[in-house]
């Protein structure tokens, strides 16, 4: 296993992980399973998960597939992304610029907030609202939805 970096500018000596220490994490988080879905109403969040498509957002959170077919409703393409506002930065890590973020998977999502990068979108919604760049048009299309088709497509992603 390479993360492509194996060095930093922090105070701490590199590497900062044992080949080993890496190896159990990794064999660790893929031997996870996704958490269980949280279906309450199974009509409100079909639809939302129509529209979490048709406004956008699944061109990067995105159900995935195994090679055998097996779905993995992982709703991430796990690239990189620039979802930050004109003139922020994040911080510069491995192949990523400091634009660029990889697709968090939202399996769970209900459950892990606050949301985004830094951490300061306090709900669902304002995780969404807070998608500029790539996924500005996507929030955008969201924002534009009806009370009652955003509480559907929050549904959907509560039930994730």
């Amino acid at each position: 296993l390479t993360f492509g970096i194996s060095t930093d500018a922090d105070d701490v000596a590199d590497p900062e992980i044992t080949v080993e220490e890496l190896e159990s994490i990794a064999f660790f988080m893929s031997s996870l399973a996704p958490p269980p879905r949280r279906r309450t109403d199974a009509t409100l969040e079909d639809r939302g998960e129509a529209l979490f498509e048709t406004v956008g957002c699944a061109s990067c959170h995105r159900a995935l597939e195994l090679e055998d077919g097996t779905p993995l409703p992982l709703y991430s393409d796990l690239l990189l992304h620039d979802v930050f506002p004109a003139g922020e930065m994040g911080v510069t890590s491995g192949d990523a610029t400091g634009r660029e973020l990889r697709t968090p998977p939202l399996w769970g999502v209900g459950l892990t907030g606050p949301y985004m990068h830094d951490g300061l979108s306090a709900t669902i919604e304002a995780a969404i609202a807070d998608h500029y760049s790539e996924g500005e048009a996507s929030a955008t299309a969201f924002a534009v939805l009806s009370a009652d088709d955003r509480a559907a497509v929050l549904a959907f992603l509560e039930s994730l």
